[in-house]
């Protein structure tokens, strides 16, 4: 199986990048409201030429099938919402997501979060998520909770990036497709 070259929830479209988008993602990863909660590896400040690189190596692994990362796009007027991330096709993956400040607050990071871990899912090849935030972002791990993950406490060893010990994402989540699979069967049922 592949992974869909578009997906479209109620409210968002959710695309591979193209170089198009890089005003956009530039104006989101630039903003301070959203790099704070991102891991260390972001750069601060983020320039043009890192949304370039950044989006170059998305479209390049998206087509090797080494990475997934959609573009966000709000279906009723078009502008860029932010991006989402599944860093590995492996059986454990991690996954990541960023919006800019306009969108936060509206249920749009669930539904975000539901279509990208559904669509992983689905692939086949999936069977754990990851996922890290900063101990502080209470908004971000509120939405990995009502996706289903599990708050698997301070992150291990081996899921530590440039710059752990000095701050970023220290907190850890999982979901397993079991539970997934789970949830959403019973969620039907009660429709």
């Amino acid at each position: 199986m592949s992974f869909p070259e578009r997906i479209e929830t109620s409210r968002l479209i959710l695309r591979p990048y193209v170089l198009d988008d890089l005003d956009a993602h530039v104006e989101v990863l630039s903003n301070w409201d959203v790099v704070q909660w991102l891991s260390n590896n972001v750069p601060v400040p983020y320039r043009r030429e890192d949304g370039e690189n950044s989006i170059r190596e998305a479209i390049q692994k998206f087509q090797d099938g080494q990475s997934i990362q959609y573009a966000i796009e709000d279906k009723e007027t078009g502008r860029h919402v932010g991006g989402v991330r599944l860093f590995t096709i492996t059986a454990e993956t991690e996954v990541g997501y960023w919006m800019h400040p306009d969108f936060w607050g509206k249920g749009l990071g669930t539904e975000v979060l539901k279509a990208a871990i559904s669509a992983g899912f689905d692939e086949g090849t999936i069977v754990r998520f990851v996922a890290q935030t900063a101990e502080k972002n209470y908004g971000s791990q509120a939405i990995l909770k009502k996706v289903g993950f599990v708050d698997g406490g301070v992150v291990p060893a081996e899921y530590y990036r440039d710059g752990h010990q000095e701050g970023g994402c220290t907190a850890f989540f999982t979901l397993d497709k079991a539970d997934w699979l789970t949830q959403n069967a019973t969620q039907e049922k009660v429709r």
